[in-house]
């Protein structure tokens, strides 16, 4: 298996702590984003999208993070992060969908539109997207707030897919404008996740070096 990513890619980064945690042997392509890589004829063939992650496993192409996750630990047999279990499965799923469209959908574009729009130079910060990105933001983290309180994690009593699919910006907390203080159990969620082994070895060299154009793409097509 072959996955097809940029350093720094946010989404890319869910798989490859998957990846971690399994133990799995995949080859791992980087890509130039700036370069135009995703954009050729040949990438494009293989994911029209234009767009990272790409996982290809022989015949079979497959885009969207968190359907890669789920494949994944299912190829992997790995019960414990993706419980065979209809009820416990269908929870990890349903907030795997959850963040895309809701939490971190806001949390993504506010990161974007804040801190690497103005660090790559891609114009000017869009300040209605920001607001709305907030707006959004305080409408959801109080969902994922009373969600977590007694719990360690999102789902069950061990980490699953879920997790993974939850903290993707979590290294943005202290950049964005939001205000998190009101939000004790989300704060010490992304405490605890971010020291998780698997996490930590994918972390970049530092959150500048994240590239959020891919994810907010993502975004617009979920």
């Amino acid at each position: 298996m072959k996955l097809h990513t940029f350093v720094g890619s946010p989404n890319s980064r869910k798989v490859q702590a998957v990846v971690s945690h399994l133990g799995l042997e995949i080859q791992v392509e980087y890509h130039d984003l700036v370069g135009g890589d995703l954009r050729t004829a040949d990438y494009v063939a293989l994911n029209p999208n234009g767009m990272v992650p790409l996982l290809v496993d022989g015949a079979f192409r497959l885009w969207e993070s968190n359907a890669i996750m789920q494949y994944l630990a299912d190829k992997a047999g790995s019960d414990a992060l993706f419980p065979r279990d209809p009820q416990k499965r269908a929870d990890v799923v349903r907030w795997q969908f959850w963040e895309v469209a809701h939490f971190n959908k806001a949390f993504g574009l506010l990161a974007f539109e804040t801190v690497a729009n103005p660090k790559l130079k891609l114009g000017a910060t869009n300040n209605s997207l920001v607001e709305m990105a907030r707006a959004d933001l305080a409408r959801f983290a109080p969902v994922l707030e009373r969600h977590l309180a007694g719990r360690q994690y999102v789902v069950g009593e061990n980490i699953t897919i879920a997790d993974y699919s939850m903290i993707p910006f979590e290294s943005y907390r202290p950049a964005v404008p939001f205000d998190w203080s009101p939000y004790s159990n989300i704060n010490a969620y992304f405490d605890r996740v971010r020291k998780m082994e698997h996490w930590v070895r994918t972390a970049p060299a530092s959150p500048a070096s994240f590239d959020l154009r891919e994810t907010v793409l993502a975004q617009e097509n979920a």
